[in-house]
């Protein structure tokens, strides 16, 4: 489950292993939510990554989406319903990995699994690459990888309550520490710790927004108005701009970290889904 040399990523590293309370918020963590109506899955292996696949593998457009859970936690399953909404609404093949967790698989793993994934659905397939949380900054890490290798660029970014800066330095970590109860500033060093296992925290491939960002393709993202996270998506595309990166940001009051993807009945999440389906056929 490793990327080709010709991604230049750094290479593997040993990790340690996870103790009894992240295994048991791992299990706690792991829930499943239902497909739409109409849609289908299958669970297969694509460039040797075990894969979520919603919608008809063989299409000429997908969205590779990288999940969240802080680079330690989470399970495709719990991404059924946004997989098989977006697939049925657009035609898209939607491909979720069950990318190597840290502390075990520590930085840069779960990109050597994105890159892997990648190549193969780019060979058959126009690619957006999307990530939620701790996935947003893979995605956008891929992204920078594809760039800097010279490797065909994703079609476009969509971007969920990214996780742009490891450094846990913006200043919503105090504003909205109390009021974000998915996130804070407590787990986000802890996860940030387990993933980089003793690089820096501003390292660029893991902490995207201390990157170049020239050259990325266009980004739509959306962020909840109260999130720990909310400076994080600001000024990743107050960044992307200043170097001509086409974006769209939608900052959502009342809603909660990633809700596009769990609050399954609100009106919010409908309109996310829409604007992503548009951004995916336009």
């Amino acid at each position: 489950m490793s990327a080709a040399n010709h991604w230049n990523l750094p290479g593997l590293r040993n990790g340690g292993s996870a103790d009894a309370d992240l295994i048991e918020r791992r299990q706690r963590a792991a829930l499943e939510t239902p497909a739409v109506d109409g849609g289908t899955y299958i669970t297969t292996n694509i460039g040797g990554v075990d894969c979520l696949v919603a919608g008809e593998r063989m299409a000429s457009r997908a969205l590779l989406h990288l999940h969240g859970g802080g680079f330690r936690m989470g399970t495709p399953r719990t991404w059924i319903n946004y997989a098989t909404d977006l697939a049925r609404r657009t035609g898209t093949v939607v491909v979720v990995p069950d990318y190597r967790l840290a502390p075990e698989h520590p930085f840069p793993a779960a990109i050597h699994d994105a890159a892997a994934v990648y190549d193969e659905l780019a060979s058959t397939a126009s690619v957006f690459v999307g990530g939620d949380s701790a996935g947003g900054a893979l995605a956008v890490s891929l992204a920078i990888a594809a760039r800097d290798a010279g490797r065909p660029l994703p079609a476009g970014l969509v971007l969920l309550s990214p996780w742009m800066d490891l450094t846990v330095t913006a200043e919503s970590y105090s504003t909205f520490d109390g009021a974000d109860t998915m996130f804070s500033s407590i787990a986000a060093n802890e996860a940030a710790e387990a993933y980089l296992q003793g690089l820096a925290r501003d390292t660029a491939l893991a902490s995207p927004l201390h990157a170049d960002l020239t050259g990325l393709p266009e980004v739509l993202c959306f962020v909840g108005a109260e999130e720990v996270l909310v400076d994080d998506s600001i000024a990743l595309v107050t960044k992307a701009s200043r170097v001509g990166v086409r974006h769209e940001l939608h900052v959502v009051p009342t809603m909660p970290h990633i809700w596009p993807v769990i609050m399954l009945a609100a009106e919010q999440t409908e309109q996310a889904r829409s604007a992503i389906a548009r951004f995916l056929t336009k």
